[in-house]
Order: C-alpha cells, then structure tokens, then sequence
C-alpha cells in the first residue's frame, strides 16, 4: 500500500477500507506498519474524518452508500406523489441488495434519519391533482399575479384570503374514558356521533388580522322562509380592537351554497367599505363554483373587491387557511372541548353545543397574527415570491425539490423518471376512453378575466337565441306553407270527388260529367245509375254555369 501523503488522505484510506467490510483494528495496524504513526492518532483522524460526512454503524445493515441511495429513492417516490410504505422498504432492500430485513427494521431506519424522511398517515388525492396541465396554470397563475402587484401597490392589510373549514364532530374526539365497575355490561354514557356540525367561512389579511368570520349551520326548511332550531353558543366578545366580527346563518346542507357565498360578500363588501372608504382589496379564493359567480364579482368590483383564485387542484398546498391556521384550529377544537363534553355528559346536556362552544374558542386562538402572516408566507402569496410558488409546484406535483446539490438532482431525476411514467399511462387512457377528443379549456383567475368571460358568452348566446328565433320563424312560415298547401289540396280532392257515390276521385279522362263551374263532377258509373241522374239534374237547377 501506498503512504497517503496527508492525514486527511490516511483517514480517508481507513474509512474506504472499513466501507468495504474490514475490521477498523486489522486497517489501523496496517497503516500504522506502513506509515510508521501509532495507531491511536490513527484512530482519531479517522474519527475526526467521519463526523464530517455520513456513516454508518458497524451494526448496521446497510453501508453508508446503499442507505444514502435508499434515502434519495424515498424521496423520489414520495416528490412523484407515490410515497412507499414500510412493508415496500423492506422488500425494496431485498431485492436491491438481497437482505432480510424485520417487520420493526424500516420505522427504526425512519427514525434515524428524520432530518430527511418521515412517516405520516396519507391519503390518496385525485389524478388531477397531479396532472400535467396544472403546473402550466401554476406558471401562468403566477405571472398574471406578479403583474398584478407591479401594477397596484397594495398593503398587507388589503390582500386576504378566505377559505372554508368543516367543523366535524367525530365518535374518537367525543369517545369519554370513564371508570365503570367491572360487573356492569354496558356503560350508560356513550357518545359516537359523526357527522358535520357546521361550515366555517373565514377571511384574513396578509398583516395578520382576521377579518370576518361566517358560521353556516344546517336547518330542516319546509315551505315556509323560517324554521325552529335549538341553538345554543358561548356569548360573543365585545366588539374591540383585538377582535373581529362573526356572523351566524343557516342553509338546507350546512355548506356554503351559491345563495349564501352571495349574501357573504355583500356582507364582506360593506365590512370592507367601512373600514377602508378608499383602498381596494386583493381576495384570493379557491375554484369553487359559487365563488364564481358573475353577479357577486361585478358588485364586488364595484366596492373594490378584486376577487382572484387559485389554480384548481393546488388549494392543498397553495391556499394559505390550509398551511397554517386552520391546522392549528383542528388541533385545538379536540382539546378545548375535551372538558366541556365530560361537563355536559354528567348534566345530560347536548354535546354539539359543546363543540361549537370548543369551535368557536379554538377559531380565536389559532387566528393569530404570528400564524397567519407565516401562512401567507409560507405559500409566497405576501410578499408575493414567485420562486416559492414554483418551488412548492415543483415539490408537490412530481418533479422534485428545487435545489442544486446532488441529493436534490438525484430525487428530481428519479421523480422525473416516474412521472412521465404515470403521465403516460395516464394519456394512453384517455386516448382510448370512448373515444372523446381531449380540448384545453381557458383558466380564468382574475375578476376582469371572467366579466370578460361573461360577456363574451352572453353574445354568444345572444347570437345563437337570434339564430335560433330566425330559424324558429323560417320553420313556422314553412309549417304554415304546408298547412296552405294540404288544404288547396284537400279542396281540389273534394272537387274532384263524384257527387254521388262519394268515393271515386276524377284523375282525367272525358267520361266524366263535368260542370261548368269545375265543382261538380259525376263518375261515368254513377251517371248510368238513376241516383247519379238525379244529382246532375238537381245541381243544373242551381248552377249558372252548367
């Protein structure tokens, strides 16, 4: 063997000797025989030389390099929205590098690189969340906005955003642990009761300020506009600088409906124009279809309200109630109603007054300036940083985190390779879906985006009503042309009918009796008859033209 010329040179020759599978003891007394230096300084280069780069144990199964080529697999499938499970791991080492691995072997190597990877529960989202047209309306999103902002100056305190939370009561929130004796069969306390208990609609400031607040509750409607409804909820504060307004109503679902959503801005519109006489707001919100109403975002313009939205299918990682508060909201609400629900099962009184109650505190303490103005700037919507927003595109849609080391283009590369894999298929299904032909439909975003929208469609269909009126009258004078028609018809073939047995039709012929007047025809059968003679003879006596 050579002398490395360096201590850095001797220390990486030990480690690479020991990452091929040597015993550190038989390597150290090698180079000490060779190098002449005693073996303890040996030993602390090469301590010093591994706690700058990535090892791994002498107990380990992995070497450094399989671990770090596992690593940057994860995180290939997870940035290409596939993510791998434990289970898929451990067969994943045994089929890369055929060693067996226990079922608590992949959670113990997660956790020994949590500053890379980490398990949480997932749920599978849509095709279309990952389709490739979205990160093109991303690009095209982004541009429109940050030309927005070059245009207007706007302040914090007039970009917001609203989004829509459901408050659900859930069986494992409300599910009390309560001490029974042990020969008692059932407890005579339960509380499992799952379903939605109201709709909250709220609206934030990018300076950190909550805005409005909208509770939509579910009410059984009859016929009549009013219905009776128990409802109870914690007293509303005191309306004062730290605090901001919340309002209460009632639809059939319990959803915010497109007459609700209308009725909501009207109510933003003049809470805005009380509180700013003279700035404009920037509003951003989601792709739902009552957020898109034509009549709402023309009286809104008029207030000046810009209403904008997101991208479809990006809320999940764009929208900025998403990231941060209403994250803390569902974190607080299990704790806060935790007490009142065990208070209000030994007074037997109804739980989901509890939860509002839990609801309604949880909303106070998770709006808070801190967490809003991280949330807006967690997504880049204020300080509006288009590099974020592409950055949390590229990371979310499949194509890997942006970055320029070698782990980064180790993952994006990977990530490439399985997306167009998945797009592939994607786009050979559609090809062969009933044979539809697949158009690019116009993403609208902005408010003056879809007045235009508007307007242009109202033309066509002013055009197309104006067509269809024209071909309505042009097939009623045809229809009306027929009618004319059958009935001169139908008179000549009554003309041309024999008087006398009323059955034969004259098509011609000089056998027939024919009057002067071409209304009175006999058939030559009839006129041998003495019914037949009696008829001519009787019409001679009142036609002037016979």
């Amino acid at each position: 063997m050579d002398a490395p010329a360096t201590s850095t040179g001797v220390a990486k020759h030990i480690s690479e000797r020991v990452e091929a599978g040597e015993h550190l003891q038989d390597v150290v007394q090698d180079v000490h025989r060779v190098t002449g230096r005693s073996e303890s300084s040996l030993r602390s280069a090469f301590r010093r030389f591994r706690l700058g780069s990535p090892h791994a144990h002498g107990n380990s199964i992995l070497t450094t390099t399989e671990e770090r080529a596992l690593i940057y697999t994860a995180q290939a499938f997870r940035y290409a929205n596939a993510a791998l499970t434990r289970r898929e791991l451990g067969a994943l080492v045994k089929d890369l590098w055929g060693k067996e691995v226990g079922v608590t072997w992949a959670a113990a190597w997660v956790a020994r690189h949590k500053g890379e990877l980490s398990t949480r529960a997932c749920k599978a989202l849509s095709d279309k969340r990952n389709a490739a047209s979205v990160y093109d309306q991303v690009v095209d999103w982004s541009l429109q906005v940050e030309k927005f902002f070059k245009d207007h100056r706007v302040p914090p305190s007039s970009v917001l955003n609203y989004d829509e939370c459901r408050l659900v009561m859930c069986g494992e929130q409300l599910a009390i642990k309560r001490v029974q004796s042990k020969n008692r069969e059932r407890p005579n306390v339960v509380s499992t009761r799952n379903n939605t208990v109201a709709c909250l609609l709220t609206f934030v400031a990018a300076s950190g300020k909550p805005f409005l607040s909208v509770y939509v509750f579910r009410g059984r409607f009859g016929e009549e506009d009013t219905t009776t409804i128990n409802f109870t909820i914690s007293r509303v504060e005191n309306r004062t600088r730290t605090t901001w307004p919340r309002f209460y109503g009632w639809t059939d679902t319990g959803f915010v409906d497109a007459p609700c959503f209308a009725a909501i801005m009207d109510l933003f519109c003049k809470e805005w124009r009380l509180q700013n006489p003279l700035g404009d707001a920037f509003l951003i919100g989601d792709q739902l279809a009552a957020h898109k109403q034509v009549d709402v975002v023309r009286a809104a313009l008029r207030h000046g309200v810009h209403c904008w939205w997101l991208v479809a299918n990006t809320s999940h990682w764009l929208q900025v109630l998403d990231d941060k508060p209403f994250a803390l909201l569902k974190r607080f609400q299990p704790v806060l109603s935790q007490q009142r629900v065990i208070d209000a099962l030994l007074t037997s009184q109804p739980v989901r007054d509890c939860f509002i109650g839990a609801a309604y505190e949880a909303e106070r303490r998770a709006m808070t300036p801190k967490a809003i103005k991280a949330a807006f700037k967690n997504v880049g919507l204020f300080p509006f940083d288009r590099m974020r927003v592409m950055e949390l595109a590229h990371m979310n849609l499949g194509m890997g985190a942006a970055g320029a080391d070698v782990a980064s283009l180790c993952v994006a590369a990977a990530g490439s390779v399985l997306r167009r894999a998945q797009l592939k298929a994607v786009h050979d299904r559609e090809e062969t879906a009933r044979g539809r032909a697949a158009v690019k439909k116009a993403k609208i975003y902005s408010p003056q985006a879809l007045l235009a929208a508007d307007a242009k469609m109202r033309k066509a269909k002013a055009q197309e009503a104006k067509k269809k009126a024209a071909a309505a009258a042009e097939k009623s004078k045809a229809a009306a042309n027929k009618e004319l028609e059958r009935l001169v018809r139908a008179d000549l073939r009554k003309k041309a009918t024999c008087r006398a047995c009323h059955s034969r039709v004259r098509r011609g012929g000089s056998t027939w009796s024919v009057c002067g007047c071409m209304a009175f025809v006999v058939c030559p059968f009839c006129l041998k008859t003495d019914e037949g003679k009696a008829v001519g003879a009787a019409h001679d006596l009142v036609c002037s033209q016979k």
